[in-house]
């Protein structure tokens, strides 16, 4: 039999240049190779484009990114592989974009009435005293966070305007960013692992969020060893309310593939946080431990995967 040709993207020139190479390690490692015939590119931080010219002259059967942020995330890539009419696993151009960029994802997501927590948006020259009505209604204290960032680098909280004012001053220096400063609400951090297939849009699992300290950082993502999430052991009822809002979530950010919806459940109130199109997929990440709520290793999920999008791409 013909092994199928697959691309695995990786590297690329965001901050989260070694959670992608973890991630391309464990999908590469997953995958069969009496089934397939694997190519991995490694995406430079230079952004030189050697590899672009490599997919062109020998296409991929399919291609799997492990890439995590930045171009790699943010619609730019696919846009590529979409013009070159390769197939490839994940969301597409227009989705990528949406839940790349934090505060357009929650406008759409409030538009069709899914909860999710106050926010302040600060743009690039914004002075902090022009958002004082907005801070003085949600309060303190805030998540500041970088717009359309990941993994959540660069992220703290703000007791008052002076750390809010620095926070935010830190992310426009150092990521060339806009600002989300959104309600602190402490509750039970969950994310929702979100897959699509021959019947339609459904949820892997409902996973519990292991975290050091009050914040999912990325010292916890990053960390090796114990899984950052466990399959929750929240009551059914309320992860019936979890999942129905996360596969809403999906369906109205256009989402394809898979993806990881972040939540917050306070008592009976559930807030969407942000939707993961690339969550992480090294060996104590998510989706690896979410395979696990359909009774598969991760290798028959990228299976699933390849399979379904190759048989997409044909119709």
């Amino acid at each position: 039999m013909k092994k199928i040709k697959v691309a695995i993207l990786a590297g690329g020139s965001s901050v989260e240049r070694e959670i992608s190479l973890r991630s391309c390690k464990n999908i590469e490692a997953a995958l069969d190779k009496e089934k397939y015939d694997i190519r991995i590119y490694n995406l430079p931080k230079d952004r030189t484009t050697d590899w672009a010219r490599e997919i062109i002259a020998d296409p991929p059967d399919i291609v799997l990114s492990a890439l995590h942020g930045g171009n790699g995330e943010n619609g730019s890539v696919q846009g590529f592989l979409h013009c070159l009419g390769i197939p490839f696993a994940g969301s597409s151009v227009l989705s990528s974009a949406l839940c790349m960029d934090k505060k357009m994802a929650k406008t759409v997501m409030s538009a069709n009435h899914i909860q999710t927590p106050e926010d302040i948006y600060i743009k690039r020259g914004d002075r902090i005293i022009d958002h004082a009505d907005e801070i003085r209604q949600i309060g303190f204290p805030l998540i500041v966070k970088p717009n359309r960032g990941g993994s959540s680098i660069g992220i703290s909280i703000a007791n008052n305007t002076e750390e809010l004012e620095s926070a935010a001053k830190s992310i426009i220096e150092e990521y060339d960013d806009d600002v989300i400063a959104e309600k602190y609400i402490k509750g039970r951090e969950i994310t929702c692992a979100v897959y699509e297939g021959e019947k339609g849009i459904d949820v892997m699992a409902v996973l519990d969020i292991n975290k050091s300290g009050e914040m999912f950082s990325y010292e916890d993502k990053s960390g090796q060893g114990s899984p950052i999430g466990d399959i929750s052991n929240m009551p059914a009822f309320l992860q019936d309310m979890v999942r129905a809002i996360a596969i809403k979530t999906f369906d109205v950010l256009k989402c394809r593939g898979y993806a990881c919806v972040d939540m917050i459940v306070r008592e009976e109130q559930i807030y969407v946080i942000e939707v993961n199109t690339l969550p992480g997929l090294t060996d104590i990440s998510l989706v690896p431990r979410a395979a696990e709520g359909l009774d598969m290793s991760f290798g028959d999920f990228i299976d699933r995967l390849i399979e379904f999008e190759l048989k997409r791409s044909k119709i």
